[in-house]
């Protein structure tokens, strides 16, 4: 065994480069770590060379390992399927565990800091609420001069409330009449500075974080009417470890940071100017405060980890001119367990809330032990599969050379079984769809064809009008389109617009256009005189539209119509004189302001007799003339919601000022960008004009 593996190993290194590359990189390494028994130190680059070496031989012979392993081992269906049931029972089971896990360990994180940070608005509530009982206290005071009320409101606080000191560490209050104002913690010890009212307080009730010297208070502040006249009272509870400690009781440790200089406020100029408990060892200015005497609780079992979780709050800039939010958030950060949480969100939902829990366990049991029925049965029924899969196998060899006859004749006992069957059916209709498919290729041919065909009917060149510059584009849905506009010269001085759409797409949507094209120019162009001369008639839209609706009318189906824009331009006199047949109604864009040719009637072919009405529309330079089909405004993104009228405009005033062929370009691509695709749901035409000089 031992020369056969020798053996095997020198044919290895005899005819792969790959092996005698990693033959040299193992005694290069030797060769190094019998140099570093010499030398104390060796150059870093060389072993950098050795560690490159030996990635590449390790890749290689990794993807080696593999294929052997997928050729050996894994080319047997059993051993295949069996694997399979592995990465199907167990593998996602593993994954699904693992992602249980995390997703507790990140909710519950946000959990508990969601619990900081709605303890941090009932503090803030609280406060709301001793400022409403001070200024009731006031209302009902006697006293005549604001030196008499303020020092009855202090010894009230002082009194009344210095009991409660616990629950509101460090509260600082401030009250003010007039020019007498008076500043002191619960204690009854003064304070040297006042809180500033800013402008922007009007009288109205306050409560919420403000952001002040530096520092970040909760703080609420109320204004009421008494005998003495009106007062103004402030409660201010700064952040500190005691009061984290109060949010976060019951949770876990909580942390504040924030950055004065980031969030636009003065910073303190020396250390000892930082409020109790705050610290300022992380870069840039931040400030940290954290909780002083809550510790993170023992873990009650091997799962119960520890959470982290974070939120922001958005103190009020409270010297501001004007009520408004400092410009970077102020982060709160708690550490806690799950079992701590669980505990905090079952104690809420009363003493049965367990059942619930423990209602979980065993489904989650009952789930598990089914997936491993599962996986047993699998594997039991993997020797039934293995036997159908050779004999379909066998005749897949058959049928790859060219013997459609060949045919399997297995019994359907199963719905494997009966894959026999349908081999045998595939076999006789593979002749069949071959057929088919040659016949599509002949279709797509044709359409194509038809599609060339079609795009010779649209203008192969704008022709030129005095005073005006046009461009039209169409966008077919289905390869050919029942969109149609056209450009029709009269003479020097005049020029026809038409621009239709008729109902429907495809192929029969685009015979019918191309008959209406025909029509169209056959009426205009028929008997033209030689010198340009129209009568008023033949110059008349309405007139036209009238008799191109009974024509239509008379000659496509019922359910076939079409809706259809046509304006005639006069140079001489920049006037257009249009009829509007059913269609989406063109817009002139002027100075900003949106013109609608609306002025018409039905579309054509619907109903008949119809008399049409014609408008005119004098076009001064600059103005822009957009027509377009319902494909482009009705366009749909995936919620449903269709690009709209509206947004054509914006697009039309973003866009102009450029050429018309830009100007176009702009439109479909803010349409595509709507839409997520460049397939068109429907046929998307379009005409712009442009009025110069």
């Amino acid at each position: 065994m031992l020369a056969a593996a020798i053996d095997l190993l020198f044919q290895e290194y005899r005819t792969r480069p790959l092996a005698r590359f990693a033959a040299g990189v193992i005694f290069f390494g030797l060769a190094l770590w019998l140099a570093s028994i010499v030398w104390d130190a060796l150059p870093a680059p060389l072993w950098i060379l050795l560690i490159v070496g030996l990635a590449i031989a390790g890749v290689y012979y990794v993807n080696r390992l593999v294929g052997t392993l997928k050729r050996h081992i894994l080319w047997h269906l059993r051993r295949r399927l069996i694997v399979t049931y592995i990465f199907i029972a167990v593998v996602p089971i593993v994954l699904i565990l693992v992602l249980v896990g995390l997703a507790a360990v990140m909710l519950n994180g946000q959990f508990a800091a969601f619990l900081v940070t709605l303890r941090v608005r009932e503090q803030v509530a609280e406060l709301r609420q001793v400022n409403r009982v001070v200024a009731h206290e006031a209302h009902l005071s006697r006293a005549k001069t604001a030196v008499e009320l303020i020092g009855q409101l202090r010894r009230f606080y002082v009194q009344e409330l210095s009991t409660h000191a616990a629950s509101y560490p460090g509260l600082e209050i401030s009250l003010s009449m007039g020019s007498e104002k008076e500043a002191f913690y619960l204690n009854g010890k003064t304070l040297n500075k006042t809180p500033t009212i800013p402008v922007w307080f009007h009288g109205e009730e306050f409560a919420g974080v403000v952001a002040e010297g530096g520092r970040i208070f909760l703080r609420s502040v109320d204004e009421g009417e008494t005998s003495a006249g009106p007062i103004t009272m402030v409660l201010s509870e700064p952040f500190t470890p005691k009061l984290l400690d109060i949010v976060g009781s019951g949770i876990g440790p909580v942390g504040v940071i924030f950055n004065p200089r980031e969030q636009g406020m003065p910073i303190p100029p020396v250390p000892g100017d930082i409020a109790p408990g705050m610290s300022r060892g992380t870069p840039k200015g931040a400030v940290t405060l954290q909780s002083s005497s809550i510790a993170l609780p023992p873990p009650a079992n091997f799962l119960d980890a520890d959470v982290f979780g974070t939120s922001a709050l958005n103190p009020i800039e409270w010297g501001g001119v004007k009520e408004k939010r400092v410009p970077r958030p102020v982060f709160v950060y708690v550490t806690s367990r799950l079992s701590t949480l669980t505990g905090q969100l079952l104690g809420t939902l009363g003493r049965y809330s367990r059942i619930y829990v423990d209602l979980f366990l065993v489904v989650a049991a009952i789930f598990l032990t089914i997936e491993l029925m599962s996986l047993i049965v699998g594997i039991q029924l993997t020797r039934s599969v293995t036997t159908t899969v050779d004999k379909l196998y066998g005749a897949t060899k058959r049928i790859m050379a060219g013997d459609l006859s060949h045919r399997i004749n297995m019994p359907p006992h199963d719905q494997l079984s009966s894959l026999g069957e349908a081999f045998d059916n595939m076999t006789a209709s593979l002749r069949r769809l071959m057929e088919e498919a040659h016949e599509k290729t002949i279709l797509e041919r044709d359409l194509e064809i038809a599609r060339e065909v079609q795009q010779q009917l649209f203008p192969s060149k704008v022709p030129e009008a005095p005073g005006l510059k046009l461009c039209g584009a169409c966008r077919p849905a289905r390869g050919v389109s029942g969109d149609y506009y056209d450009f029709l010269p009269m003479g020097r001085n005049r020029l026809g617009i038409v621009l239709g759409d008729v109902s429907g797409k495809g192929i029969s949507a685009a015979l019918i256009m191309s008959a209406v094209q025909s029509i169209i120019r056959t009426r205009l162009y028929a008997d033209f005189p030689s010198d340009g001369r129209l009568d008023s008639a033949r110059l008349s839209t309405a007139d036209f539209f009238g008799q191109l609706n009974q024509q239509m009318y008379e000659n496509t189906p019922d359910e076939k119509y079409a809706t259809c824009f046509y304006a005639l331009y006069e140079a001489s006199s920049r006037r257009i004189v249009y009829t509007n047949a059913g269609h989406p109604a063109p817009l002139v864009l002027r100075n900003g302001a949106t013109i609608r040719l609306d002025v018409g009637g039905t579309p054509l072919g619907l109903i008949s007799p119809m008399t049409y009405s014609e408008a005119e529309v004098r076009l001064e330079p600059g103005d822009l003339l957009v027509a377009f089909s319902d494909g482009l405004t009705e366009a749909e993104n995936n919620f449903e919601e269709q690009f709209g009228e509206g947004r054509l405009i914006e697009v039309l005033r973003r866009a102009q000022g450029g050429s018309l062929e830009s100007l176009v370009e702009e439109i479909y691509r803010s349409i595509d960008d709507w839409t997520g695709s460049k397939e068109p749901q429907d046929d998307m035409t379009l005409i712009v004009a442009m009025a110069t000089e």
